[in-house]
């Protein structure tokens, strides 16, 4: 065997021995970097991931926490009840928190009784979205309650609980009758109530001739309007402090409410639209041949409570723009009724509400709108059971209108359950 011929042996041996090896580091080399790819898009999931959490977590946090900025204007107090101190201990503990039954145990409460924005034991706190998750449903509604012994923050002295007006989420339910209206209302707020005239533009009791069933779905209200008789004459000369017979005719037709918490306030609606095209009794209207009624409301408003001494106290301002039609329609020899004349009034809702809810319950309102002054007042005279409600409207620096009285007086006993 010559030299060439060992010469090509050796390259043949090595074409298949060296080859084979180019190969299979190139599959190595593409398998690497399909897994640093794959590595690279798992990293920059995860950040993402990371990132988005990390702004969840914000959100519940910021969501948890009270503005330091309000919280002196929400109502807040300590809890001296020992049995309910017990048992917000036990559900503190139960989540693995560090405190102690001496810790003082506070309450930060929204302005309309519907949430508890902080509920702490020393240094530990619990947010609005804890105390809905933590705490049992029985537990969180005694505690935003109120109906037990309690002091303020800053002293020891004992307060007695806030007094519930109808209107306040009850614990099973609530009962309102009065000559202004009825109502029951169940714990989750529906139920159905009855109110007589309009109050919302000053026309209250019989001065509208109307009333409005309304089902209440917790912040919303719907109903229909419905005309009465009563008010139409009265016998005999009018004294001072009689009840003047109303001017105004009832129509029929559909309203609404719609009231939502809106930061640290309310922001309301209310949409009425009613008709009077044919007449069923002649004894609804005020006069047999023709008769103005009030055709449409339309108001939007915004009011913002100020609460003291842990919701003794509450002073209330409400602003808005408001709209009413007024119609006049006439009395057709078929009966129906044909709308010969309409007048729009647009203008601002200006309203300031007082109320006293400690040991002696009272208050107070005024509100002017359309140069209507609507003023209200009520007091307790048996406590959680009897009122007196007052009401009184008259047209402020303008002469009545054909369907106003120079004022409406009215005073009404008031009966309210709540349990």
């Amino acid at each position: 065997m010559t030299m060439r011929t060992l010469f090509t042996i050796y390259l043949l041996f090595s074409a298949f021995c060296i080859q084979p090896t180019g190969f299979a580091q190139s599959g190595v080399n593409d398998e690497a970097g399909k897994t640093t790819d794959s590595l690279e898009v798992l990293r920059s999931t995860l950040e993402q991931r990371q990132g988005n959490q990390a702004r969840l977590e914000r959100i519940v946090s910021a969501l948890n926490v009270v503005d330091s900025v309000y919280k002196s204007n929400y109502p807040s107090w300590t809890i001296l009840d020992a049995d309910l101190r017990e048992r917000t201990f036990r559900s503190f503990t139960a989540r693995g928190l560090d405190v102690s039954r001496e810790d003082p145990v506070v309450v930060i409460a929204d302005t309309v009784g519907s949430e508890i924005l902080e509920l702490s034991m020393g240094e530990t706190r619990m947010g609005r979205m804890d105390t809905r998750i933590q705490l049992s449903d029985s537990l969180f509604q005694e505690i935003l309650s109120g109906a037990y012994l309690r002091g303020p923050l800053e002293e020891n002295e004992v307060v007695q609980p806030t007094g519930k007006l109808y209107g306040d989420r009850p614990e099973f339910g609530s009962v309102n009758v009065s000559l202004f209206g009825a109502g029951v209302l169940f714990h989750e707020k529906w139920g159905v109530e009855l109110t007589m005239g309009h109050e919302e533009v000053g026309y209250h009791f019989w001065s509208t001739g109307s009333a409005r069933f309304m089902a209440a779905f917790d912040q919303l209200k719907v109903g229909v309007v419905v005309p009465f008789k009563y008010g139409r004459t009265i016998s005999g000369p009018l004294k001072q402090l009689d009840i003047r017979p109303r001017l105004l005719s009832g129509p029929t037709g559909f309203s609404a409410a719609y009231d939502a918490p809106l930061s640290g306030g309310t922001i309301g609606s209310r949409l009425t639209v009613a008709d009077l095209t044919k007449v069923s009794f002649f004894d609804l209207l005020t006069d047999s041949s023709g008769s103005y009624f009030l055709h449409t409301v339309g108001q939007i408003f915004y009011g913002y409570p100020f609460v003291f001494e842990g919701g003794k106290r509450i002073l209330a301002l409400t602003g808005g723009l408001g709209y009413h039609q007024i119609a006049f329609g006439a009395v057709q020899p078929d009966r129906s009724v044909t709308t010969i004349s309409k007048e729009n009034f647009l203008g601002p809702i200006i309203r300031i509400e007082y109320q006293n809810r400690g040991s002696s319950m009272f208050g107070a309102s005024l509100q002017l709108y359309s140069s209507i002054l609507h003023i209200k007042g009520w007091v307790e005279l048996i406590k959680n059971f009897m009122f007196i409600d007052l009401q009184y409207y008259t047209p402020f620096v303008r002469d009545p209108k054909p369907w106003e009285q120079s004022y409406f007086f009215m005073v009404s006993p008031r009966f309210q359950v709540i349990y």
